[in-house]
């Protein structure tokens, strides 16, 4: 398994938002903060992993698009917690060697070779299920680094009946051969294309995947230019 984020992830800059009005809230149910929008009725629950820079104001606008469209309630859990790379930091070839390897290191600290998370995001899924019982299906979609978090609980026993991904990170050949429900993996040109291709090779029909190769990685996250009416646009479409 790669033992860093891509360097594009970590040293392309992001895109500090401003202004933003969320239309979810955020909550603290058992051990997790979440972050969640929708209707708190619905019969559809999305689980979203944020990418390596937490809870940006694009994400946030992600999930609430994302919820607009599907009906869906969806929950995006604080599963970085203070790992997570602080959007300010534009890009990590702007800051010290010492600076950037701190950095870097706290996150894979917590990544922990995403032995962790599935547990955590189970555990929280029991919790979830009380506090809105309404939901009778779930879904879960992943970020760069999440977009990995997703494709290992998209295996054998996983609760989810669909599942997806968008300019993923930490890219491994197995990772579609294990995959056991319908999935989309949406890429930028930045990821390596053979990697993308296998889901489509392994997955066939129950998987749908898209290149958009005028996008940079992170067009769905922190490095999305929302102000651009272009980018917006493969945003919303996204």
């Amino acid at each position: 398994m790669p033992t860093e984020p891509s360097q594009v992830c970590l040293c392309t800059p992001s895109i500090l938002l401003e202004g933003y009005t969320s239309k979810g809230g955020f909550h603290e149910v058992g051990k997790l903060k979440l972050y969640v929008t929708g209707p708190s009725a619905a019969k559809s629950g999305i689980v979203f992993i944020y990418d390596a820079y937490g809870y940006s104001d694009q994400v946030l606008t992600a999930a609430d698009l994302l919820s607009k469209l599907s009906g869906a309630l969806v929950i995006v859990p604080d599963i970085l917690g203070d790992a997570a790379i602080p959007p300010q930091h534009q890009s990590l070839d702007q800051v010290s060697e010492e600076e950037k390897n701190s950095l870097v290191g706290k996150l894979m600290g917590k990544i922990n070779e995403f032995r962790d998370f599935p547990g955590q995001i189970l555990d929280g899924m029991k919790i979830w299920g009380s506090s809105w019982p309404s939901i009778e299906k779930w879904g879960i979609f992943g970020l760069c680094f999440g977009g990995k978090v997703v494709a290992v609980m998209s295996r054998k026993d996983t609760p989810y009946l669909v599942s997806g991904q968008a300019h993923p990170s930490f890219l491994v050949d197995e990772d579609p051969e294990l995959v056991v429900i319908p999935h989309i993996c949406l890429a930028s040109k930045d990821e390596d294309p053979d990697k993308i291709a296998n889901y489509q090779t392994v997955l066939g029909q129950h998987c749908y995947v898209e290149t958009y190769s005028e996008n940079i990685h992170g067009w769905m996250g922190a490095k999305a230019d929302l102000q651009d009416p272009e980018k917006m646009a493969s945003f919303e479409k996204g």
